[in-house]
Parts: C-alpha cells; sequence; structure tokens
C-alpha cells in the first residue's frame, strides 16, 4: 500500500506542514499509518478525506461543520443553506458599500460627507477621553470615502425619513422603522468598531445637544424621535407588526 509523508502530502496539496498537523490534532484528516520511527504516514483513503476537507474549506465551510459533514452528524443540506444564508447576507453588504462608494465618488472630496466628520469629531469632544477620540478619527480616516458617505449621507437621510415616519404617524412597531433602526445601528457598529463606550458616548452626545447631521432634519423633537427609535429596537426578536403607515410619504 502506498503511503506518503506530510511533506509530500503539502508540497502535493498546497497545504502547509502546519495546517496538516492541526487537521490531525482536530481528528479531521489523521494519517492511518505509523513508521517504526514514530512517523505518521498518508494512506489513499487518508488522502481523499483531505480531498473532501480541502474542497469544502473552499465552500467557506468551517472545520467544524466539515467534521460534522463527514461524521453524517447533520444534514448536507442543512449546513449548504446556512452556507448560503451568510453568502447572500455577504452580497447584500458588499451591494451596500458598492452604492456607497459609488455616492461618495460623486460627492467628491468636498462634499457633506467630510464637512460632517469634521463636525462631528468636534462635537464628541468632552465626551470621549483623547484616546478614544485618536482611535474614532483614525478609524474614520481609515474607512474614508465610506465613513464621509455614512455620517454625511446616510445617516441624515435614515433620521429624516424616521422623523417623518413619526410624525406622519406611523407605530414604531412597523417594519419600516425596525428597518431604519437596524441600518442605522449597522452604521454606527461600522464607525465605532468595537469600542461600544465609544458608541455610548456618541449617544450621548446627541441626546445632550440634540445636534444635526447637515441640516437634514428640524432638532425639535429630538428627544421624541430618540424615544420612539429606541422603542422600536426593544421590539427586536419579536415579531413584526402593523404596516407601512406613512412610509409612502417619507420615500
Amino acid at each position: 500500500m502506498r503511503t506518503w509523508r506530510v511533506g509530500e502530502v503539502a508540497t502535493a496539496t498546497g497545504l502547509t506542514v502546519r495546517a496538516l498537523h492541526h487537521y490531525d490534532q482536530v481528528g479531521l484528516v489523521t494519517p492511518s499509518v505509523r513508521t517504526s520511527g514514530g512517523h505518521r504516514l498518508y494512506t489513499g483513503p487518508d488522502l481523499r478525506r483531505l480531498y473532501q476537507v480541502t474542497a469544502l474549506r473552499q465552500l467557506g465551510l468551517s472545520l467544524d461543520q466539515i467534521g460534522d459533514l463527514l461524521a453524517d452528524r447533520v444534514d448536507v443540506r442543512e449546513v449548504i443553506d446556512e452556507q448560503l444564508d451568510q453568502v447572500d447576507r455577504q452580497i447584500q453588504a458588499a451591494v451596500r458599500l458598492r452604492k456607497q462608494l459609488l455616492a461618495a465618488r460623486e460627492a467628491g472630496p468636498d462634499g457633506d460627507g467630510f464637512i460632517e466628520i469634521i463636525k462631528l469629531i468636534q462635537d464628541l469632544h468632552g465626551f470621549l477621553t483623547p484616546a478614544q477620540l485618536a482611535a474614532m478619527h483614525q478609524r474614520i480616516t481609515d474607512l474614508g470615502v465610506v465613513a464621509q458617505h455614512a455620517i454625511g449621507v446616510e445617516m441624515p437621510r435614515l433620521y429624516a425619513q424616521a422623523q417623518q415616519e413619526m410624525r406622519g404617524g406611523t407605530p414604531y412597531s412597523d417594519p419600516v422603522i425596525r428597518k431604519i433602526v437596524d441600518r442605522l445601528d449597522a452604521l454606527a457598529q461600522i464607525l465605532r468598531g468595537q469600542d461600544q463606550q465609544a458608541g455610548q458616548a456618541v449617544r450621548e452626545m446627541w441626546l445632550a445637544k440634540g445636534k444635526q447631521l447637515a441640516g437634514a432634519r428640524d432638532s425639535s423633537g429630538w428627544a421624541d424621535l430618540v424615544a420612539y427609535l429606541d422603542q422600536a429596537r426593544a421590539l427586536r426578536g419579536k415579531p413584526l407588526t402593523g404596516s407601512s403607515g406613512a412610509s409612502g410619504r417619507a420615500s
């Protein structure tokens, strides 16, 4: 029976020796033969299993998912459907990012986004520590046109739409409001990264000052708008109710 050493398998497959050792350690692909000197050797069936693992990895499956599949612990369609959902979410995120980039490119470096970033950083003085300010400024700089579009265009538009829906009598349980809240929170997450304290500081700044972004919304009733959106956030995980009340007027 033909056997292969780990170095030979690494060369043939393009995998690293470290990766092969890891597969062995987690029990995913274990060489079946051991020499008298203690060296492990791969057999033909071992390589066929390795090829299955590499093929499934190329589909984006995790090692845990692959292990469950090969051990027949889960249905293959269930795992593929889960992966398809993840791919669909990635596609949607990429499409949104592409739209933001196109809009930011049209706005140019002198657009509202750049001005609003400066205003935002200035407003945050006193609410963030110098280190937090520096970190947020660096993150926004790294995001570039994406941050410019989010701060100067998309977030003001979303707040203006939410305010119009609120004044039009749309209940906070309406799917339209849930969609607005979800997108606002997603943008906030992008801008602040993993710093939850910075996110809370931004919220406190807005609550304290009722600042406007790019003059896109009337600051009157700001506290009511914040409470309205918070009520929608509190419904996450619960069934959506209501219809798109004033959404036709806001679209």
